[in-house]
């Protein structure tokens, strides 16, 4: 799926078999996004922003195509681990908002890419005594083979952990590339729309074995994360940016399961709820205020 992260909303999805590579079709996924994006109104240049799993020219060139800027994970290869053992000491600077980490721009820009792709490298120091010795573990990946090994056999303190971004933004001063490393690490904001529709709108079961039937499923799925959060955006529960903002689940839980009757009395109709307080009083009174105002 594609969101329209500050927004918290679903805005192009895809149903594909749990073995397909997704990155074939995601230059018509970002042009779908962007056509939402445009009926909505949307006038600022748009910014594809995607993890490792989606490293690929024909992304990036589909992002510019679409009049978008790009950052997009790089797989740790040959080329960008020799490009981050020499950048020199005094080209780091601080991250933000991650303890033990530091953000550089280093000499390397995967081929075929669209002209004024660099790319931005993250280190985070680890304690050798923290490195799992099971070698499966996620974290071994990250770190170079030859700290890797001194940390094992117990010869070094600590050792650095690297991730890469490839991308067109602007990261020509340490503060911009900071500030970019960081907006990139809040990709993970998607995750929540996953598990929305996987745990709050039934999405981790398909009912299906016709990929239409499941293709329907999927996009109510979409739709209810998408109502949920323009219920919340609408009453005040969100405040545009994601602060406030429940789960499917949770705001189930609040909103909809809660025991009421409706009472007539005097030509009024009346919702009466159990004693306490309740978010459905508080929905209810600010969605008739905003039809009040409309």
């Amino acid at each position: 799926m594609a969101t329209w992260a500050e927004a918290g909303l679903v805005v192009a999805a895809d149903l594909l078999a749990g073995d397909e590579d997704p990155r074939p079709g995601a230059g018509d996924l970002i042009d779908s996004a962007v056509a939402t994006l445009d009926i909505a109104g949307v006038v600022a240049r748009p910014r594809v922003r995607g993890d490792v799993g989606y490293f690929a020219a024909d992304i990036a060139w589909a992002a510019v195509d679409a009049g978008c800027d790009f950052s997009l994970g790089v797989t740790r290869n040959k080329a960008a681990w020799r490009a981050a053992a020499a950048i020199p000491d005094q080209a780091w600077t601080k991250a933000k908002r991650m303890r033990g980490a530091q953000v550089a721009v280093m000499d390397y820009a995967p081929a075929g890419w669209p002209p004024g792709t660099t790319c931005v490298v993250r280190r985070v120091r680890v304690r050798a005594a923290d490195v799992s010795t099971d070698p499966r573990a996620r974290r071994r990946r990250t770190i170079p083979k030859d700290q890797l090994a001194l940390a094992l056999d117990g010869l070094v303190a600590h050792v650095y952990a690297y991730s890469f971004i490839a991308t067109n933004a602007d990261v020509s001063t340490p503060a911009k590339t900071a500030a970019h490393e960081a907006w990139h690490r809040m990709r993970t904001d998607i995750e929540d729309r996953i598990r929305d529709a996987k745990h709050g709108a039934t999405l981790r079961h398909l009912p299906s074995a016709n990929q239409t039937v499941n293709t329907i499923w999927m996009w109510a799925a979409m739709l209810a994360i998408n109502l949920s959060t323009w219920l919340q955006e609408l009453t005040g529960l969100d405040h545009g940016d994601g602060r406030g903002r429940a789960h499917l689940g949770t705001l189930r839980h609040r909103l909809l399961n809660v025991p009421a009757r409706l009472v007539r009395h005097a030509g009024q109709v009346t919702l009466r709820l159990p004693p306490g307080h309740h978010l459905l009083a508080h929905v209810v009174t600010r969605l008739r205020q905003l039809h009040a105002w409309t």
